[in-house]
């Protein structure tokens, strides 16, 4: 029976899908995968190398949906401008409704996401009448209190086993947007406190071993001996980045060199505490010119947020 697995992104993350499309097919020996990308725009290179992808894992079918015209009909709440948010994370929102009627289950992935082991476990999982599986948030006490929930159990929505056919009788595309419409004003995390503010902890919770929820630059409490499904990095620290952890860094390029996407190059470390951490990974490996370039980024992004917070603080207290 063939895996559909799902992905939802925007034109600058086709890429990164791509690259754990390819883990898991090199994991899934021969196996039939149906993938389907639900895109806010895709270019053209993309398209290529999709098709790439395909001639490389013939057991693989590769299916895109054009999600723009679907993400221009969804309602903002008041006071919140469209301009200001990334409104491709609404496409694991919309994609049950826009993959065939046919299928009865899929696996959304989010692009920021490595396969490292075999899904036939995790595929064939007893959702015991939920609609859906999903790891549990770290601090799901506090994300349910915040959103209003009646419960607290709250889900990550990176990785999601999804019944199909409970989903649209449930009608959760359309009321999880109907939620983001009425009390997205106050919903941080966008869709996911959406979908969790619908749901209220009606889902079956994956453990660590289904999915290891990690963040590549800092993943002090991974047991990298023990056998994982998923690796879903978590945050600012994606293993793209330059200077990741090398125990994630190394088996991420090693899927990279294996796909259509193998020309990527690392991203630089743009945010401060990425920018520390990757010194710091630097200056372990003895590349001392490298750290102290990331170290010196670092602190001069942290003296701009000193600066601009004590002048907002001064401005303020003259205000007052």
């Amino acid at each position: 029976m063939r895996c559909e697995i799902a992905f939802g992104v925007d034109a600058r993350y086709v890429k990164y899908a791509g690259i754990a499309m390819t883990s898991v097919a090199m994991q899934s020996e021969g196996q039939p995968l149906g993938f389907h990308l639900v895109c806010d725009g895709i270019a053209d290179e993309d398209i290529s190398r999709l098709a790439a992808f395909r001639t490389a894992f013939p057991q693989t079918e590769v299916s895109i949906y054009d999600a723009r015209a679907a993400l221009d009909e969804i309602a903002f709440p008041r006071g919140i401008p469209r301009e200001r948010l990334n409104r491709s994370v609404f496409t694991r929102i919309l994609m049950p409704e826009l993959v065939p009627q046919s299928l009865d289950r899929i696996l959304y992935l989010d692009a920021d996401t490595l396969c490292v082991g075999r899904m036939d476990a995790l595929r064939s999982l007893d959702l015991a009448g939920a609609a859906l599986a999903a790891a549990p948030e770290g601090d799901a006490q506090q994300r349910a209190a915040q959103i209003g929930m009646r419960g607290s159990a709250y889900l990550n929505a990176g990785v999601m086993l999804i019944d199909l056919a409970r989903w649209r009788t449930e009608q959760l595309t359309a009321r999880t947007l109907a939620a983001w419409a009425e009390h997205g004003a106050s919903f941080v995390l966008l869709e996911q406190d959406a979908l969790n503010y619908v749901l209220d902890g009606d889902f079956l919770p994956l453990g660590q071993e289904y999915v290891r929820m990690m963040d590549a630059f800092a993943p002090w409490d991974v047991d990298f001996s023990a056998q994982y499904t998923i690796w879903h990095f978590l945050n600012e620290g994606k293993p793209w980045i330059r200077y990741a952890d090398p125990r994630v860094r190394a088996p991420y390029w090693e899927v990279v060199r294996g796909s259509p996407w193998s020309d990527l190059t690392p991203s630089e470390p743009w945010e401060t505490r990425i920018a520390y951490l990757a010194g710091y990974h630097a200056e372990q490996e003895e590349d001392y010119r490298t750290a102290a370039q990331y170290f010196h980024a670092a602190a001069e992004r942290l003296m701009e947020f000193y600066l601009e917070h004590t002048h907002r603080m001064g401005k303020n207290e003259k205000e007052n």
